[in-house]
């Protein structure tokens, strides 16, 4: 059933009148929401709280400024104001209400509320505030309006009584419904009971297949660590044959050199032998002496055997770097200079970078910071990787560091393609990649996500912008969490 507005809920004033047939529309649309099928539509309900926030704004400002329009009495204007407060509260508590176990109460205690409302606000205090008006127009002062209408005792509304029979009407069918809603929470509840009792069943397997599933991810972690490690063997092995490759070539020319040396000093030695003419012996002295162009010789061997120092030199440097990137013989927690890891890492992967990036370091001095070097390592070669990678071309890649009084920050960016936002949500995700299949496992940023956040106690940022490369910033603690070993007894 629909409440229709009457000429009987007319107060005289046009303006409150029209904004009454508002909330009688109100009235109208939440009490279909009611009497569906499947219970009611909170969500609608909610809307109605909505619009009833935005009537009570519009309306009560609409009567408050009549009040000081008309200057009527402060007695009543300070009663009527009291009344509109007490609606909004009424709307704030049925808010908390749907929110809460209690939302299926909401709905009859709201239609309940705003027809009450109807028949006590509009039928009765908003026809005195129109009387009062109507009484200060008349050219009543405010005080003698409110005497007057306070002398006057309220007279029985046929009207309201109409109004007060049908909304006895709308509650029972209400009532009805409530009950209907009683018998499907009951039935709701059985069902939830058996529910618990399948899952209760279920918890075991559930339970097997989660420590099934926690060793796979730690066989894949493996995996990701090899794949590191085999990346980086490539790219050691490379620049590790480039030198070892031009000593080799050198060595092949001082064995040429050192066999001509010897020729020249064995026609020496035959200079001292009389058995044969010593025009042969000359002869064959200045043979060997063009032969080895003694000259020049001398001049190249010293080259050759400094370029071969520096070669080796140069393989002594990688390995190490590669001996201070994976700290063989520190593996433990100890105070570490990152700048210096940054720097073994950076030669480490120079191959991987060379021909992809220009590298520009911003190294501030750093204080020694107690953590896991070697696993921080690999947290900075997978950041350094990525912004190679993340580059469309030959680009580059900004390396700073920096601390504070509580941490210290390595950041590292790219001038690269950059991360979209959706994608940016899930890249510290397990297993989630981008890269075709095959090409990665999605653990890397993972991996060393847990090396910051879970070992050391730090955080990682990111910052993208498509076209204008990503920031990777990683955020370590000045303090240490390093374990504590158990005391024996």
């Amino acid at each position: 059933m629909n409440l229709k507005w009457e000429s009987y809920f007319e107060t005289g004033i046009a303006i409150v009148d029209q904004q009454h047939q508002g909330l009688v529309a109100i009235i109208n649309e939440a009490a279909p929401m009611l009497a569906l099928p499947g219970g009611p539509d909170m969500q609608g309900i909610g809307a109605v709280l909505d619009k009833l926030f935005n009537y009570a704004a519009i309306h009560f400002k609409t009567e408050e400024g009549l009040m000081e329009l008309h200057q009527l009495d402060e007695r009543y204007v300070a009663h009527h104001c009291a009344i509109h407060a007490q609606f909004v509260e009424q709307i704030v508590g049925m808010r908390t209400l749907l929110a809460s176990d209690g939302a299926l109460e909401v709905g009859p205690s709201l239609l309940r509320y705003m027809t009450s409302w109807l028949t006590i606000h509009i039928l009765d205090e908003d026809r005195r505030f129109a009387r009062h008006v109507a009484l200060v127009e008349g050219g009543q002062t405010p005080e003698g309006a409110y005497n007057t209408i306070a002398k006057n005792n309220r007279a029985v509304d046929p009207a309201r009584a109409a109004l007060e029979t049908a909304l006895g009407d709308l509650y029972v069918v209400l009532g009805e419904h409530n009950k209907t809603l009683h018998q499907a929470n009951a039935k709701l509840q059985q069902a939830r009971d058996q529910l618990e009792m399948r899952v209760e069943e279920r918890t075991q397997e559930l339970t097997a297949a989660l420590e099934q599933m926690k060793l796979t991810q730690g066989q894949l972690l493996q995996s990701e660590k090899m794949a590191a490690v085999g990346q980086l063997a490539a790219g050691v092995a490379h620049e590790i044959n480039n030198p070892i490759g031009f000593v080799n070539s050198n060595l092949g020319s001082l064995k040429n050199y050192v066999t001509q040396l010897l020729n020249v000093i064995s026609a020496y030695e035959e200079m001292g032998v009389e058995s044969r003419p010593i025009a042969a012996r000359q002869q064959h002295l200045n043979q060997a002496r063009a032969d080895a162009d003694l000259d020049y010789l001398k001049h190249d061997v010293v080259n050759l055997l400094n370029e071969s120092v520096e070669g080796l030199d140069r393989v002594k440097k990688i390995v190490q770097d590669l001996k201070d990137f994976s700290h063989v013989d520190q593996a433990e927690w100890q105070d570490a200079d990152l700048n210096a890891g940054l720097e073994s890492t950076l030669n480490v992967i120079a191959h991987e970078l060379k021909y992809r990036a220009n590298v520009v370091k911003h190294f501030a001095p750093l204080p020694l910071l107690r953590c896991l070097p070697s696993q921080l390592n690999q947290v900075f070669m997978n950041l350094l990787l990525n912004a190679a990678q993340a580059l469309d071309g030959p680009g580059e890649i900004t390396v700073t560091t920096g601390f504070s009084d509580k941490a210290v920050w390595i950041e590292i960016r790219d001038d690269g393609k950059g991360i979209p936002l959706e994608i940016q949500k899930r890249i510290f995700e397990p297993f989630f990649t981008t890269k075709p299949v095959g090409k990665g496992t999605g653990l890397g940023l993972s991996i060393a996500f847990d090396i910051v956040q879970k070992k050391h106690g730090g955080r990682m940022e990111v910052e993208s912008a498509i076209g204008k490369g990503s920031t990777f910033r990683v955020i370590l603690p000045r303090h240490s969490i390093e374990p504590v070993a158990p005391t024996s007894h």
